[in-house]
């Protein structure tokens, strides 16, 4: 082929490429005004779920008593904007349904009934308008029932749930002998409890820790000197490896192997993350206090 030849198939070549070039570019002004004509929106939708849905959440009580002079007193506070609406679940420490004499105590004494009372182990709560408190108190079906224990959960909607569980001791005359109350909580995975037990002093350390779950779980006691250092063996507390789904135990130190004068903390470790809900309280010469749970551990502690 010749020069001249070359060069008119070369001329040929970027003739092509031009032409492509330019029906690309037709087809791209084409598309944009097509987009232009029809401005869809494209996007992901997610259902959000009921309009007004209200999320469920619980609060616990890990010791209630009733029976065998035992009376326990709910106090049960909305502080959010919204009416609560809920149930009250009572629980015996083998998971079993606790049934109880259940009584509302802003209504027992009103209208031409008198009391009005309820017996089973479920409740309705509600509606506890918001900044409303509601008072309840639970008793033995019969005053010559034994001690009963067990624990409680608030299942709730609506506004922000809080509540106290005072449980009392009566004479068989109805005079009060000791109280202790203790706030509701959610569940955890680690808790601290000060123990401050002595003997000749008749003061000793009390705990309850409820398994809400339907499952078993195990928990951990590491008992902690005051100066930090750790009793060992850890604690081997029976009741809580395993501790059953639905069940609670409560006990004193002092069961489990501690010594009877010490001063320092008791700390429970849910083991595979497990959570519990659990309370403490001090007995002193006779009468009951509750004291603090701290629902944390120092790092070293496992």
């Amino acid at each position: 082929m010749g020069r001249s030849s070359k060069l008119v198939a070369f001329n040929f070549i970027l003739l092509l490429f031009a032409l492509a070039a330019a029906g690309a570019a037709s087809e791209a002004r084409a598309d944009q005004r097509a987009r232009l004509d029809d401005p869809t929106l494209r996007m992901t939708l997610v259902d959000p779920g009921p309009v007004g849905a209200e999320t469920t959440t619980n609060i616990y009580f890990a010791q209630v008593a009733v029976g065998g002079g035992y009376v326990t007193f709910f106090s049960l506070m909305n502080t959010g904007s919204t009416a609560v609406n809920g149930t009250l679940f009572l629980t015996d420490q083998d998971g079993n349904p606790l049934n109880v004499d259940l009584a509302d105590q802003a209504t027992s004494s009103l209208g031409e009934g008198g009391r009005v009372d309820a017996v089973g182990s479920n409740f309705s709560i509600g509606p506890i308008a918001p900044g409303g408190t509601k008072f309840f108190r639970a008793r033995a079906l019969t005053a010559t029932d034994p001690q009963k224990s067990g624990w409680a959960r608030v299942e709730n909607r609506g506004g922000s749930l809080n509540g106290v569980a005072a449980f009392a001791t009566l004479t068989p005359t109805g005079t009060l002998t000791t109280i202790a109350g203790v706030l509701s909580s959610s569940t955890m995975n680690v808790a601290t409890i000060p123990i401050s037990d002595s003997l000749s002093g008749n003061t000793f350390t009390g705990y309850a820790v409820a398994n809400p779950g339907t499952g078993s779980i195990t928990v951990k006691v590491v008992i902690v000197n005051s100066d930090g250092t750790f009793r060992t063996p850890s604690l081997n507390v029976p009741g809580l490896n395993p501790l059953g789904g639905g069940k609670q135990i409560a006990r004193f130190f002092f069961q489990d192997g501690i010594p009877s004068e010490f001063l320092g903390s008791a700390v429970l470790i849910g083991q595979s993350n497990a959570q519990f809900a659990v309370v403490a309280l001090i007995q002193a010469q006779g009468l009951l206090t509750a004291i603090p749970v701290i629902p944390e551990k120092a790092p070293a502690i496992n």
